[in-house]
């Protein structure tokens, strides 16, 4: 059937109307006439794909990428970049407007890269080959390149498509300057060795299940920088290090980072110019310790808390990589503390805050918070609690995440 495009819903698929019904329909904007084709009826809504486009939107471009039509990762790569980014913001607004009943004028940071941004990625094997899985489904594509990351990632991309990893599950590949790869599955690691060996600088090789380890040391010593066994480092390093303005960070297997490495810098600058300087911080949720850290020259004293443990240890080994002597990092639940520090920072996951955090929070002392998201939505609920008693200063965009319908956000909020 044949409709007009209407809108953009908050995950940027195009909204049209099929016998009454909203129909979301991917890779389609606003003004254009196509012709679709409905895969899933539900109660409230239908789901569409295009057929063909019969008039297109002028800021509509081709994307660059070969498996842009099936991977569904530039999921919004198909729209001149600028035009792309008002989009993002105008949704942005739309969200505060419905879940916080705010008008909002947000500035927008945007990134100096829209390719070649990232510093992970996560793929399945397929029969031997490295694969991505499909948007919406379990289906997997082959893949020997991925316009997304960086250089040095392809490069092992590459290296790793031209031989058979029969065996393995997954493979994850991180890194900027180092690089980290990870193997999950059963595997000859041996000849995954020779094919990387100087292209990455730590393979961290997860072998899950009963195995005589030690044979595995002897068989990859002088090859790679560290082998992970059942959880535990059982040789050489546990992380590779990142760079971040004066910082380095030290990253662990599971550790959370933000993968856009070049817009770390503009967004914590943003952060820490938000905060001021005052004489005590808390970084709520702190992670790794990467922007209490980064904050740290503003502040007399800093405290971090976060409920992983793991977390934690980098925290507090990136601490003294980083010869910082102001900073504490606890292992504890935000919902369950108290406050006395007169700034605090939450970068809490794509939840948002709990209902106790909120209420710990609302009633402190805290005069200054700085609220790093990357959910608009669940940031918009907790803000429509909070500024009951906060006043919004100001809000700033980042995208982070060029080509994807994702963005970073920080929100300066001051008590009143």
């Amino acid at each position: 059937m044949i409709v007009k495009i209407d809108g953009l819903s908050h995950d940027l698929k195009g909204i049209a109307r099929v016998n009454g019904k909203v129909t979301f329909i991917d890779n389609a904007l606003p003004n254009e006439v196509v012709d679709i084709r409905v895969f899933e009826e539900k109660k409230n809504f239908n789901r569409g794909k295009v057929i063909s486009y019969i008039e297109k939107n002028k800021d509509r471009i081709i994307n660059k990428c070969p498996y842009f039509d099936i991977c569904g990762g530039c999921s919004f790569g198909f729209v001149n970049y600028e035009k792309a980014v008002c989009y993002k913001k105008d949704i942005f607004i739309d969200i505060f407007k419905r879940y916080a009943n705010m008008d909002i004028n947000p500035s927008v940071m945007y990134s100096d890269k829209i390719y070649g941004y990232r510093n992970k990625i996560s793929m399945k094997v397929n029969s031997g080959k490295l694969s991505l899985v499909e948007e919406d489904s379990n289906n997997l594509i082959d893949i020997d390149r991925c316009l997304l990351v960086n250089d040095k990632i392809n490069n092992v991309i590459k290296i790793l498509s031209d031989t058979n990893l029969n065996g393995l599950r997954d493979v994850i590949i991180r890194g900027t300057d180092s690089i980290m790869v990870i193997l999950n599955g059963e595997y000859d690691y041996d000849n995954i060795i020779k094919l990387l060996e100087g292209y990455v600088d730590s393979i961290m090789v997860i072998l899950n299940g009963e195995y005589d380890y030690d044979n595995i040391i002897k068989l990859l010593e002088g090859y790679v920088d560290s082998i992970i066994y059942n959880g535990k480092c059982v040789y050489g390093n546990e992380y590779i290090i990142i760079n971040i303005d004066k910082y380095k960070y030290a990253v662990y297997p599971e550790s959370f980072f933000q993968v856009n490495t070049d817009m770390i810098v503009k967004l914590y600058d943003k952060v820490r110019e938000s905060a001021g300087k005052g004489d005590s911080l808390l970084d709520l949720y702190c992670g790794a310790g990467t922007i209490g850290i980064y904050l740290s020259d503003n502040f007399n004293k800093v405290r971090g808390v976060e409920i992983n443990k793991d977390a934690i240890r980098g925290a507090n080994l990136n601490k003294e990589i980083n010869g910082i002597n102001n900073i504490s990092f606890e292992l504890g639940n935000a919902n369950n503390i108290e406050i006395d520090e007169d700034v605090v920072v939450v970068d809490p996951p794509r939840s948002g805050l709990d209902d106790k955090t909120r209420n710990i929070i609302i009633n402190s002392n805290v005069k200054k918070l700085v609220y790093v998201s990357c959910n608009p939505i669940t940031l918009a609920r907790d803000i429509n609690i909070l500024k009951e008693k906060y006043d919004i200063i100001d809000i700033t965009l980042f995208d982070n995440f060029p080509n994807t319908k994702h963005m970073e956000s920080v929100v300066l909020l001051e008590k009143r």
